[in-house]
């Protein structure tokens, strides 16, 4: 695959994207970060050139854009530039996610009509833009109910709600921070939460990948670790990769890897949310290590117009178990002092990364931002796994 010197502009440039960059350089491909002004970002010392501009906005995004002689444009583990994608991928003719699916990954209301149109199981919901739209929700939808501001990402904007005096304020404090003149209250499905990944490519779903997610319960439940394969029976696989393919077809992805939000309750699977961008907190390394391919080049090959398939035709015939858990503190809070790990690197240790260093504030944990780094293993078993972890928690040393 020549690949070297294509143009890829990467939107973002944080922790989430640096694989990609990475796998960039590798390929020969030319990475160009797309990115505010601000911080020291993993991606900006990772890019060939840097190109600031406000990835939020598609129209922004779509004029500088027009400028830079692209072959590919592409994202991963954020939410923030789907939009701006599907503009730019539609505008210059790229391979990747379209607009009009894009501008759906960001619009939970649409999702959802979405779904319901294409007879995707998912909850019962409303859109709402009052307390008095609220009051008649309430009277159709049993608590609990979640209220979700339908224009943000991960877990902001989205509250629990068990109480009818719980629901008015968590509507309340959802229509502060959307930008949007309603939200969603929908249907408490409790049950059990899991993920998939998978992956698109000329209208075909190359995998679905069920995963585990373990989570951290905030004002919802925040994703704190994932891992593979998803401990289920073979009929929630099955139902699972049935009703992802469902839901792609329904929100139009094609060309671009897919995230997805999903929960079990009664023996049936519903689809929370999906996404056309890899999830985050370490799940492109894991499809990585349960499949055994180079799933950031696969990303980036697909982007600049070259076949991905060379990648995943390459994968070897048994798959792999791998654990995923993010670093966090619970009670502990102030400045670090200092952050280490004293325990032996082995070959079982993908990766251990610490996004703290001494002078930085530690925040007792509430979103992923509050995150002090993550720890990625593999082995024969998923118990493999969990022992190496509990292993090598007890070899992390943090002073604060």
């Amino acid at each position: 695959m020549n690949v070297a010197g294509k143009r890829l502009l990467i939107l973002g440039a944080g922790r989430g994207q640096a694989g990609l960059y990475k796998a960039a350089r590798e390929m020969g491909i030319r990475a160009i970060a797309g990115t505010m002004p601000g911080d020291n970002l993993p991606g900006i010392s990772l890019a060939d050139e840097i190109r600031y501009m406000n990835i939020a906005d598609p129209d922004e995004v779509a004029e500088k854009a027009a400028n830079l002689e692209l072959d590919g444009a592409a994202t991963c583990c954020l939410d923030t530039g789907i939009s701006a994608l599907g503009r730019i991928c539609d505008a210059l003719k790229l391979t990747g996610i379209g607009e009009d699916a894009a501008i759906m990954c960001n619009d939970k209301s649409r999702m959802k009509k979405a779904f319901m149109e294409h007879g995707v199981s998912t909850a019962q919901y409303f859109e709402i833009s009052s307390e008095q739209e609220l009051e008649e929700a309430l009277g159709n939808i049993p608590l609990p109910v979640i209220i979700k501001a339908t224009d943000l990402q991960g877990s902001s904007g989205i509250y629990i709600a068990r109480t009818k005096e719980a629901a008015f304020e968590g509507f309340r404090m959802a229509m502060q921070l959307t930008k949007r003149s309603c939200c969603i209250v929908e249907e408490f499905i409790e049950g059990w939460e899991f993920g998939a990944q998978a992956f698109v490519y000329r209208g075909e779903v190359l995998f679905v990948m069920p995963h585990g997610d373990e989570t951290f319960m905030s004002h919802t439940a925040v994703p704190v670790g994932h891992y593979v394969p998803l401990e289920c029976s073979r009929d929630v696989q099955r139902q699972t990769e049935e009703v992802l393919r469902k839901a792609i077809r329904a929100i139009g992805l094609n060309n671009c890897a897919v995230n997805a939000d999903l929960i079990l309750r009664d023996n049936k699977v519903y689809v929370i949310e999906i996404t056309g961008r890899v999830g985050a907190n370490c799940l492109p390394e894991l499809v990585e290590i349960n499949y055994g391919v180079e799933y950031y080049k696969m990303i980036a090959a697909m982007a600049v117009g070259a076949d991905p398939l060379e990648y995943w035709k390459m994968r070897p015939p048994v798959r792999t178990a791998g654990y995923a858990k993010m670093l966090f503190s619970t009670e502990q809070k102030g400045i670090l002092k200092d952050i280490r790990y004293t325990g032996r690197m082995s070959g079982d240790i993908v990766e251990i990364t610490f996004f703290r260093k001494p002078g930085d504030e530690i925040r007792v944990f509430e979103n992923s931002n509050d995150c002090i780094g993550q720890m990625i293993v593999k082995g024969r078993t998923l118990d493999d796994c969990r022992r190496k972890l509990e292993e090598m928690t007890e070899e992390i040393r943090i002073d604060v």
